[in-house]
């Protein structure tokens, strides 16, 4: 019984095949076209999305040192006013000192232009003092880790460049090394940014900031343990601008001014 049943739903299947075929063949056309749609669709929204991420005001930017370029940019930009709040004067002098001094370069630059134009431009950097740098230094070259940062770690190409720029030998010795880098900050502060006004304050630094005129700014989070580095954003957004000013004036409160020239109006 079951074998004429198959018998005969065969003989119907070979009876009507042509117009299975036609079937299968039309669902086959109307996927494809729902594919092609559907493919159209999705490179839209792609592009319809990285459009709108484009035109975002805060953007993600890097980490240290790739943010830097933005920050650079920024300052070539300024026009009225640039402040700047970091852990360190010479921000990155050791983990990139190339980058330091095209950063450096740039303040400077800046400020002769505007200067030359007939503009004054204000530039504020503030920046832990001689302590708290001290205590910074200790805790981000710990003596637990020294030897695996010799050995693993970026002290070799690092080390390398700072030789080249500044016409030394870095010590490998830890107390010698820390002694360097403390000494090497302190001329940051007094030297290299002599052309700014100088504010240094002992407390903690959870955000370096980089604001222009007001309007734009680019600012740091830093990251602690075995991979220290910072995070950088950039941000066009008023109310997040104003916001870092706030944190700029907060740090500015308990700050103390630089003399190593004729003491300026102190910024608000």
């Amino acid at each position: 019984m079951l074998l004429e049943t198959l018998r005969v739903g065969y003989l119907w299947y070979l009876g009507h095949k042509t117009l299975f075929e036609l079937f299968a063949l039309t669902l086959a056309v109307i996927g494809t076209i729902f594919a092609v749609l559907s493919i159209r669709d999705g490179r839209k929204l792609t592009k319809d999305l990285r459009s709108i991420f484009d035109h975002l005001t805060t953007k993600e930017i890097g980490a240290y040192p790739t943010y830097m370029a933005e920050v650079e940019r920024l300052i070539s930009e300024a026009r009225e006013s640039v402040f700047i709040a970091t852990d360190f004067p010479g921000h990155g002098a050791w983990a990139d000192r190339g980058r330091y001094g095209a950063y450096v370069k740039a303040l400077e630059t800046r400020k002769a232009d505007r200067v030359r134009r007939g503009h004054a431009l204000s530039i504020q950097v503030l920046s832990l003092d001689a302590g708290a740098r001290g205590d910074a230094l200790v805790a981000r070259f710990p003596e637990s880790r020294w030897r695996d940062y010799l050995r693993k770690g970026s002290f070799s190409r690092s080390s390398r460049l700072y030789e080249e720029l500044e016409n030394c030998e870095v010590p490998e010795a830890r107390p010698q090394f820390l002694a360097e880098m403390a000494a090497r900050q302190q001329r940051a502060i007094d030297s290299d940014l002599r052309f700014a006004d100088r504010w240094e304050w002992r407390g903690v630094m959870p955000i370096y900031l980089w604001i222009i005129d007001g309007e734009k700014a680019v600012f740091a989070i830093p990251s602690f343990g075995d991979q220290l580095t910072e995070y950088g954003f950039y941000t066009e957004e008023a109310g997040l601008v104003q916001a870092l000013m706030s944190v700029w004036a907060r740090y500015l409160e308990g700050a103390s001014k630089v003399n190593s020239q004729p003491a300026l109006v102190k910024a608000g």
